[in-house]
């Protein structure tokens, strides 16, 4: 890997490297390699301690080549020729044409992981990355516990204490996420990852999968707490009792629930239409002669919550009777909640 990246390195003008290795008291013989490999090449450099996990080791190495190597850009990539080293150019290239972090995908077209891996380490890392994607809303990204990546000194300095905490694959994650928290702009890298020759894969199955899910799901609420969506729920608060009220009137006058449903979730929008213009995004308020089409596109986009609301009223109803509509009501105003707040903030009043 050493004798790989030299002669890489060497062909890339006007950047001088230094190749950090960290060595947590491996038993394969690591440290020895890199010793004698220092005789020759003074740009070499390793940096050894206890055995305390992936994120730790590049926390860890991360730190030293910022304080003690002083470096302005940070590329990071696995010692086993996992990751090619000749496509190291293509990362500083990305960097060099204004992105500030450029991450290797196994996920994009170029790219490809091991066809001999087994069933069930091809399944954790598809279903993880893809849950990680789209449960941080971050999906312009495809693969987030890669560890093939380059990036500017300052996303890490900015990051550090924030991921220190956490350990294994879940670190990646979380460095990438807090970089683009902070505004990193992002490019990809298509790679082959290649299968280890010797030993086995670190993943603790049970461990890998919940420490994911905690992490995506303790984020994305902050996330929303921090945002728009505490103010969401308040509208959305007010629109459910108009909405219950007036589904209450009509069931006693003799309407199906259905009907009463659909009919109070109308009021309830227009309630909500208001309410979120002129409160939860006042930041994004819709003005003058837009107002008129946005309703009309709010309506349209509230249509698929109203959608949901009535038909599970109507499908619960039709399987448990009408005596259980209310429970049918409840479910569905949760499923239409989230699909509420994704409309209004990705299409009513997105971002420009």
């Amino acid at each position: 890997m050493l004798e790989a990246v030299t002669e890489v390195i060497a062909s890339i003008p006007h950047i001088a490297f230094k190749i950090l290795v960290v060595d947590d008291t491996s038993p394969d013989g690591t440290k020895t390699a890199v010793l004698a490999f220092q005789k020759t090449h003074k740009n070499v450099y390793i940096l050894s301690g206890k055995k305390e996990g992936l994120g730790k080791a590049l926390l860890a190495g991360m730190t030293y080549a910022v304080d003690t190597l002083n470096a302005d850009m940070l590329i990071q990539m696995d010692a086993d020729m996992s990751h090619d080293p000749t496509v190291l150019p293509q990362f500083i290239e990305k960097l060099q044409s204004g992105y500030d972090f450029a991450v290797g995908s196994r996920y994009i077209k170029g790219g490809s992981i091991p066809e001999n891996w087994g069933l069930h380490r091809k399944i954790y890392s598809v279903i993880g990355n893809t849950f990680v994607r789209f449960g941080l809303g971050k999906t312009t990204v495809h693969d987030w516990t890669g560890g093939y990546r380059a990036f500017y000194t300052s996303y890490f300095q900015k990051a550090k204490v924030v991921v220190s905490p956490y350990s294994g694959y879940v670190f990646q994650i979380a460095f990438l996420y807090t970089s683009m928290q902070n505004g990193a702009k992002v490019a990809e890298v298509p790679i082959r990852f290649i299968d280890r020759r010797f030993g086995r894969s670190k993943i603790a199955p049970l461990e890998y999968i919940l420490s994911i899910i905690s992490f995506v799901l303790s984020s994305r609420y902050i996330a929303l707490m921090k945002g728009s969506f505490p103010r969401f729920a308040v509208v959305g608060a007010i629109g459910f009792l108009i909405n219950t009220v007036i589904l209450e009137f009509l069931v006693k006058s003799g309407f199906h629930p259905a009907i009463g449903s659909a009919t109070g979730a109308e009021f309830a929008i227009v309630s909500n239409f208001i309410l979120n213009n002129t409160w939860t995004f006042h930041h994004r308020k819709i003005r003058g002669l837009a107002l008129l089409p946005k309703f009309v596109q709010f309506n349209v986009a509230a249509f698929g919550g109203l959608s949901i609301q009535s038909g599970t009223v109507f499908i619960g109803t039709h399987i448990t009777g009408l005596d259980t509509y209310f429970l049918w009501y409840m479910l569905g105003v949760s499923i239409g909640l989230v699909w509420n707040y994704l409309m209004y903030s990705r299409v009513i009043w997105k971002s420009k």
